[in-house]
């Protein structure tokens, strides 16, 4: 389900070209808002167990 959220390979955090620098300042200068807070469905898939103090 992870691998379905994998974009097209580009380190958008840090860029390793010229080009790809660009773009990503495009982008930042581009934001009005903040991204959405709700979770993609992958991060969500993982159910834990209630947690048990006692051994």
């Amino acid at each position: 389900m992870n691998q379905a959220l994998v974009g097209n390979g580009a380190a958008t955090l840090f860029p390793t070209t010229a080009q790809a620098l660009e773009q990503r300042d495009t982008r930042l200068r581009g934001l009005v808002t903040m991204p959405a807070t709700t979770a993609p469905p992958a991060h969500s898939a993982l159910t834990l167990p209630e947690f048990d103090p006692q051994p």
